[in-house]
């Protein structure tokens, strides 16, 4: 059997000092896990809420291979011409036509003569803007990616833990894993599924270890103890670097084993 390729996916960047962060130790953790593809959720990257061009250039020229989003991915308007020339950034792909970006792609891995598929995908579930059904848009985007490659990796930006399990149960066999973002919170569920899909409830988020979801702890109790909007404020502080090692088939496409990981930001 060929070497199983290994993708590291890094859960929801949340602000500048997560994204230096984790360009620094990227270096390191390629060469710990020997990782053939790199793929990091950046959509709360600029001020905890969407991303810039400087964000995404840094991450790329740092070794990302692949950057997703979900549902902050438009909340700067600059990045959108970027958005549609670069097919390494992606946003949901079940976004109305007619929003800008990619939400697919099929990437060459040189270095192992292999192409991998990424789709980025967002629930239903809890979320106030209607988008349409990530069950249907899956089936249409693998009906084009798998006569191109086996290695299919979704990340399934969700509210619901039970709609990303429903997700990954749907497409068992199919792909070769889903990881969740957006909860910011890692889940302990970590596992392999009879049809041979790796999944992962959600990734967690890379950001400071003492606040709210990457956010100040404070503004965050203001908003739950006097129910007034409060604008959130991005917390200070030690990070911790959350995500997932992907261990998979390049032959068949199964995912062979699904890793948690987390590394804490040294003082």
């Amino acid at each position: 059997m060929a070497a199983p390729v290994t993708l590291l996916f890094i859960g929801d960047l949340v602000g500048e000092p997560a994204v230096a962060f984790t360009c620094a130790m990227l270096p390191k953790l390629f060469e710990q896990h020997a990782v053939d593809f790199c793929v990091v959720n950046a959509e709360n990257a600029h001020q905890g809420r969407g991303l810039n061009d400087a964000i995404v250039r840094k991450l790329f020229d740092a070794g990302v291979d692949v950057i997703t989003g979900g549902d902050h991915s438009f909340d700067k308007h600059l990045v959108f011409p970027l958005m549609d020339r670069e097919p390494r950034l992606l946003r949901p792909y079940n976004y109305p036509q007619g929003v800008p970006g990619f939400g697919f792609g099929v990437y060459e891995l040189p270095a192992r003569q292999l192409k991998l598929a990424v789709i980025n995908l967002r629930g239903q579930a809890f979320f106030q803007n209607p988008i349409s059904d990530p069950f249907r848009a899956a089936d249409t985007l693998l009906a084009e990616v798998l006569p191109q490659t086996p290695i299919v990796f979704v990340d399934f930006h969700a509210e619901a833990t039970a709609e990303k399990a429903g997700l990954a149960f749907y497409l068992d066999g199919r792909i070769s894993a889903l990881v969740g973002t957006h909860t910011h919170v890692p889940t302990a569920d970590e596992r392999v599924l009879p049809g041979g899909t790796g999944f992962l409830s959600d990734a967690g988020a890379t950001c400071p270890r003492h606040s709210v979801i990457g956010m100040d702890i404070d503004v965050a109790l203001q908003r739950f103890l006097l129910q007034m909007p409060q604008k959130y404020e991005l917390a200070k502080g030690l990070h911790r670097l959350h995500g997932a090692l992907v261990s998979i088939d390049p032959e068949t496409g199964h995912c062979l084993s699904m890793t948690r990981i987390a590394v804490d930001e040294e003082a």
